[in-house]
């Protein structure tokens, strides 16, 4: 192909607007007549910078450095001191972005602006005094998330001597003294509970620490051991209710035998209900983790197709066990598309009305369970079937949580309140997400997944500790 050919191409995508068709048309038509090869260039350089300077009221630094560079490549010398000048305008502008985010509170995105010209090799005290108050600000907020707001005020005293012009600077010196008090507090508090053993206590003071420093070490050790006392403390409530229960059914055999003939009809019906549940009851879940995160609270997870539900003792072995007066397998939810199935075995209502048979439960609903026990069905995510039951009434699952999650594929935790968990401390949403039988969590911020540093999604397993700038949580298996 010509020449001739090749820029006649090139002006068209000019035309066009296709500026990288352009450049490369341009770049392989090997120009002979020099006018038009100046003229050519002249024009993509004036297209390419003009886009540059978009680039950079968009934030979009990166690609207005490579349009700068392609200007350079053209290697024409009239074009050199535009290109110089446009350069310098770009580092303005870019020093402007970094500064402004930074007034704003915003050092992460500061960092990157600056980063961009560190790799340019752009000399500037500037540079120097963001790269140290954005670094003192990023300090600060991880201190204040393990708890640590002596180190954080140190460190945001240090970003006000370098710059006294930042807005928030002292009320947020003035909150972390507020939190350093109300931590000491807290932690005080916790001690004096954990000699007293009493963990109810201590795991609401765990809660009040985790609530102001989502990260803080001594809450989360304190939530395990108060975690681990409470299941032996259920454990032995459930060997006793599991004893009365048994001598409560001697008795009942006893006096079938002795009674009528509808006494018997009655033993029948009883066996013939045990046979047609016995199958369910003794299967175990595989799929059974408790998701704990920081600050937000406690939950459980069953992934399973169909959760058994029912009371909490040893012998049912249900997938959703209630401390309440309930049969030991009182219902089924069965995941089927758009929503989960109820199973009624038991006495249950939903909204005051009585099932005979299965219905698909509704977002919203209130189901009503012989013994008090009321639970709340709730699908709130508009892109995701992910359910939640949630406790009505005073009864708690046992392990202990704060509510049951049925997720359907993935689990939504962030700041808004539409999530499956909402975390109002979060700035973005952390989603957990299962695919071939595995766990995944996805985030766009980087976070640590067991101690390892990742960027992007990555596996999980059921004992997974995870960890992010403003977030962490911990997957516990049952």
């Amino acid at each position: 192909m010509t020449w001739n050919l090749k820029t006649k191409f090139a002006e068209q995508a000019l035309q066009c607007g296709d500026l990288d068709q352009a450049v490369r048309h341009f770049e392989l038509g090997q120009i002979h007549h020099e006018n038009k090869k100046l003229t050519l260039a002249r024009s993509l350089a004036d297209a390419l910078l003009e886009r540059a300077k978009v680039s950079v009221s968009m934030g979009q630094f990166c690609v207005a450095w490579k349009d700068l560079d392609e200007v350079s490549k053209f290697n024409v010398e009239a074009l050199g001191a535009e290109t110089r000048k446009w350069k310098n305008q770009l580092i303005e502008l870019t020093i402007e972005s970094a500064d402004a985010s930074l007034v704003r509170g915003e050092p992460i995105y500061a960092l990157n602006c600056i980063e961009v010209l560190g790799q340019r090799r752009v000399m500037d005290w500037r540079l120097d005094n963001i790269r140290m108050v954005s670094e003192c600000l990023n300090s600060a907020n991880r201190f204040a998330a393990k708890g640590q707001f002596k180190k954080s005020v140190a460190e945001l005293e240090k970003a006000k001597i370098a710059r006294p012009d930042l807005p928030f600077l002292d009320s947020r010196i003035s909150a972390f003294k507020i939190r350093q008090r109300q931590m000491k507090k807290h932690v005080t508090n916790l001690e004096a509970y954990a000699l007293q053993c009493k963990w109810g206590d201590v795991s609401l003071s765990c809660k009040q620490i985790l609530h102001i420093a989502p990260t803080n070490q001594i809450a989360f050790e304190a939530r395990q051991e108060c975690s681990a006392r409470l299941k032996k403390k259920t454990r032995r409530q459930m060997d006793s209710t599991k004893v009365n229960s048994s001598a409560a059914k001697s008795d009942r055999v006893v006096n079938t035998h002795r009674g009528s003939r509808a006494g018997k009809r009655n033993a029948v019906v009883e066996r013939s209900m045990s046979d047609r549940i016995r199958p369910m009851v003794n299967r175990t879940s595989g799929n059974k983790f408790l998701l704990w995160v920081d600050g937000v609270g406690g939950y459980l997870v069953c992934g399973d197709r169909v959760n058994s539900l029912g009371q909490a003792i040893d012998s049912a072995r249900v997938d959703i066990g209630i401390q309440g007066n309930l049969r030991s397998h009182h219902a089924n939810l069965e995941r089927v598309d758009g929503g989960h199935l109820l199973e009624p075995i038991g006495n249950i209502s939903i909204d005051g009305i009585e099932l005979d048979s299965k219905v698909v439960l509704k977002d919203g609903q209130t189901l009503a369970f012989e013994g008090g026990v009321e639970l709340s069905y709730s699908q709130t995510h508009a892109l995701s079937k992910t359910a939640r039951l949630n406790f009505v009434s005073r009864h708690r699952s046992v392990p202990w949580a704060d509510a049951v999650i049925l997720p359907v594929t993935s689990i939504i935790l962030g700041p808004n309140r539409s999530n499956h968990v909402c975390c109002p401390t979060w700035s973005e949403n952390l989603m957990l997400f299962e695919r071939s039988g595995q766990w995944f969590c996805r985030s766009q911020q980087a976070m640590e997944v067991d101690g390892k540093l990742v960027n992007a999604e990555t596996a999980i397993e059921l004992n997974s500790r995870i960890v992010g700038d403003d977030f962490s949580l911990t997957l516990e298996p049952v």
